[in-house]
């Protein structure tokens, strides 16, 4: 689960992905493809064996066959055998002579069309023999002794199964001293009594030149046939250096099923065999071959899939890798610049490549970068204008002590005087200048300015009279948030002093505070004989002195943005010989920003601004 958890390079993702979905399909399709190519090849080498094999034991069956019916014929024509027996009963040289001629003249008839014949002998129970050579010359030498031929287990067989042709292989055929290794021995006992004949068993050498034809057909292969006859003895084996694990193997699982097939190893060669049982008798056809030399197709074939799935993963990885590249280069080089950007540094130097993705990418952070330095070049100068702001706020200030003090003592003069009105006129004033010129920060709740704001208006409606009245229209809920101190009076002075000069009519003032949203809305109306476009935009950008405090209506405009943000500040809405409308957009304080618990959320809402 760690190795999960673990954040890996780009880098290492590519090539993860890219070996999981291209290389390991490309080689799991070869392989399977081989795989499937080879079960396919096999099973279409298996089955042309099959065909060969099954023609070769046609053959076969049919050589054998032929022999057995010659063999056959021989012993049961009664005038061979009674020629036979009256050379051996026969005592005279010239009798023996004649029957000898007649002999071996019958003998040519039968085995005139047999050229593989190299001899046949007759012997007979009391011993003694007559031996005929073939018709055609064979280099081999097939007089054997009767004697030691009749204690050979063939002979015995041959006696035990009288009437019936016995063939034997090489394995059985002990006697015969030749290098020729497809000789044959027929033999048969003909069923005749002992008063009319005294040949006990005939016996028949053959050059079987169907085995030497097989031979010579394997000869320049590397495999080699076997036959076995129904005892499981060996009567042909072509294999030029003989393997006896692969023959005891082979005659093994021959003897258990008629057919089939199957792979073994020899002297660290593996070797596939497959094997036959002919059809007309139980004689058994095998034939051995090293597997390599069958599927040296399929391993050309393997080779070709290997080389070009070899050159084809090549040119992918050096495709990839400049893939790869390309596409985490720009990405690193875009991490560099960041982490430079992190430590301070907004100098970005960026080699914009890559993909249209990673361009756009590395295209949009250099242009953020810009961005960022114009915002803090903005954020400075909006930082030096606030200060500049509130120095030119305490710039225009008085003394408070000694203008308190002047106060107090032409209240106290009034007094003496028992001038009510200047009374309570210096005494508004006072508490106007006390709130006004009170260190406690730069916020007040909406009810003290409100407060504040009375006063003024009791010191007015003193200089000018009942000639304007004030209306209030408050939301309950927003009579304890925080705003900028002296922001409503310098509105307030502007619509009195200007708005109502030379009317007639009763001035009204309404101020309206509600809240809307996470904002505060401060509406202040009168009806007085308003202004014209021009007149409300120099209002908003002329910073003339001309409030009490010194703070125009442009100055408090600029306090609140510099304060608060561009959403902020004021809204002027004036039509001749109607009124204006002065809208004051403040954000919704619950609690004194000049608080440290509030600073930093009120630096963070004015930098979200």
């Amino acid at each position: 689960m760690n190795i999960l958890k673990k954040r890996w390079p780009i880098t290492s993702i590519l090539y993860v992905m890219f070996f999981f979905v291209i290389v390991m399909p490309i080689v799991l399709v070869a392989f399977l493809s081989l795989r499937a190519y080879t079960n396919i090849l096999l099973t279409n080498i298996t089955s042309r064996t099959m065909q060969t094999l099954e023609q070769v034991s046609y053959s076969i069956d049919q050589e054998k066959s032929r022999y057995i019916r010659t063999v056959a014929a021989i012993a049961s024509d009664n005038n061979l055998i009674s020629l036979a027996t009256s050379f051996h009963r026969s005592t005279q040289s010239k009798d023996q002579f004649n029957y000898s001629f007649q002999l071996e003249h019958q003998l040519k008839n039968y085995l005139h069309d047999m050229p593989d014949v190299v001899s046949a002998m007759f012997v007979y129970r009391d011993g003694g023999a007559y031996f005929f050579e073939g018709t055609h010359f064979h280099n081999i030498d097939t007089r054997i002794n009767e004697s030691l031929l009749k204690t050979t287990p063939l002979y015995q067989k041959t006696l035990q199964n009288q009437g019936r042709v016995q063939l034997f292989g090489s394995e059985e055929n002990v006697l015969i001293e030749s290098n020729d290794k497809y000789i044959l021995s027929a033999a048969i006992a003909p069923p005749y009594e002992r008063s009319f004949s005294d040949v006990e068993m005939i016996y028949f050498v053959i050059q079987a030149k169907t085995f030497e034809n097989l031979a010579e057909s394997t000869s320049n292969q590397n495999g080699s046939f076997i036959i076995l006859d129904g005892n499981g003895n060996i009567m042909l084996d072509t294999s030029k250096d003989k393997n006896k694990n692969i023959e005891k193997q082979a005659i093994e699982q021959a003897r258990i099923k008629k057919s089939g097939n199957f792979k073994t190893m020899a002297s660290g060669e593996q070797m596939f065999v497959t094997f036959l049982t002919m059809e007309r008798t139980e004689w058994k056809i095998i034939y051995i071959a090293p597997y390599d030399q069958m599927t040296s197709e399929v391993r050309q074939i393997y080779r070709f899939i290997m080389n070009v799935s070899a050159a084809g993963l090549i040119l992918f990885l050096i495709v990839s890798f400049f893939l790869v590249r390309s596409i985490v280069g720009p990405i690193k080089s875009l991490i560099y610049q960041m982490n430079r950007m992190k430590s301070g540094s907004f100098h970005v130097d960026l080699d914009l490549s890559g993909p249209l993705e990673i361009y756009s990418l590395g295209k949009t952070f250099q242009n953020m970068t810009v961005r960022i330095q114009e915002l803090i070049i903005e954020r400075q100068e909006q930082e030096r204008l606030k200060n500049r702001a509130e120095i030119d706020a305490l710039q225009s200030q008085i003394n408070p002590h000694f203008l308190v003090n002047t106060l107090n003592a032409i209240k106290i003069m009034a007094m003496l005087s028992k001038a009510a009105n200047l009374v309570e006129m210096t005494d508004s004033l006072i508490k106007l200048l006390s709130s006004t010129f009170h260190r406690g920060g730069s916020y007040i709740q909406l009810f003290d300015e409100m407060q504040s704001l009375e006063k003024y208006i009791h010191i007015m409606k003193v200089r000018y009279g009942d000639r304007f009245k004030v209306e209030y229209d408050f939301d309950e809920s927003v009579t304890n948030t925080y705003i900028l101190k002296l922001l409503l009076q310098p509105i307030l002075e502007n619509a009195i002093i200007h708005g109502f000069y030379g009317k007639e009519a009763m001035g009204i003032v309404k101020i309206t505070c509600k809240k809307h949203r996470d904002q505060l809305i401060i509406t202040i109306t009168d009806n007085g004989k308003g202004m014209e476009q021009r007149t409300m935009e120099a209002l908003l950008q002329e910073k003339k002195v001309e409030s009490l405090c010194g703070i125009g209506i442009a100055n408090v405009n600029d306090r609140i943005r510099l304060n608060y943000g561009e959403p902020y500040g004021l809204e002027i809405d004036s039509e001749l010989g109607v009124g204006t409308e002065v809208i004051v957009v403040l954000p919704l304080l619950p609690n004194n920003p000049d608080q440290p618990s509030t600073r930093l959320t009120d630096e963070k809402i004015s930098l979200d601004r």
